[in-house]
């Protein structure tokens, strides 16, 4: 392995020096000063926006967690109400048998409408928030992946501004653009 290696980094450098007539010097500085710029830029990513990013979707991820509470909440108010239809049933049964048929079907019916009501409220909910945080995240991503490629677009226009001309600073450009988006 550490052959290989050692034979890879030789090739590098004699196709490194044989691209640049023989400034392999220079190109590695290039290549030096490039790493460290992504590196500055990393940095700077991650310590003045990673954090408000994070919090704001930590926040974001309490809000759901208190709509799921309040969804399952409202669930076992709807098995309350439930218990309590099914005990006026009971009631109801001991007096008459009319009145048995008649709440018998209203509460059956009630319950059926709380509990699909509840169910489609915490649905609701779930998805409303789930939808929510995707886009927040989506969101993020981009305007994170936006404000990188800026900073790292103008770093290296001048950077390179200095050393090559025109048709391949638009070049690079291109390439890199490429290399961002995927």
């Amino acid at each position: 392995m550490g052959e290989f290696i050692s034979e890879f980094v030789n090739e590098s450098l004699g196709f490194i020096n044989d691209l640049f007539g023989g400034n392999a010097d220079r190109a590695m500085q290039q290549v030096g000063i490039q790493v460290i710029s992504t590196l500055l830029l990393f940095l700077v990513v991650r310590f003045f926006f990673w954090n408000k990013v994070t919090d704001y979707l930590e926040g974001r991820k309490a809000a759901m967690r208190q709509e799921y509470d309040d969804a399952k909440q409202a669930n076992e108010n709807a098995a309350l109400k439930r218990e309590e239809a099914v005990k006026e049933l009971h009631d109801l049964r001991k007096s008459s048998k009319g009145i048995l048929d008649e709440a018998r079907f209203r509460s059956l019916e009630e319950r059926k409408d709380i509990l699909a009501k509840a169910k489609l409220d915490a649905n609701k909910l779930v998805d409303d928030a789930h939808k929510e945080i995707d886009s927040q995240i989506e969101k993020a991503k981009k305007d994170i992946n936006d404000e990188i490629v800026s900073v790292a677009t103008l770093m290296a226009e001048q950077i390179i501004k200095k050393e090559i001309d025109e048709t391949k600073h638009k070049e690079l450009i291109k390439e890199i653009s490429k290399e961002v988006a995927n």
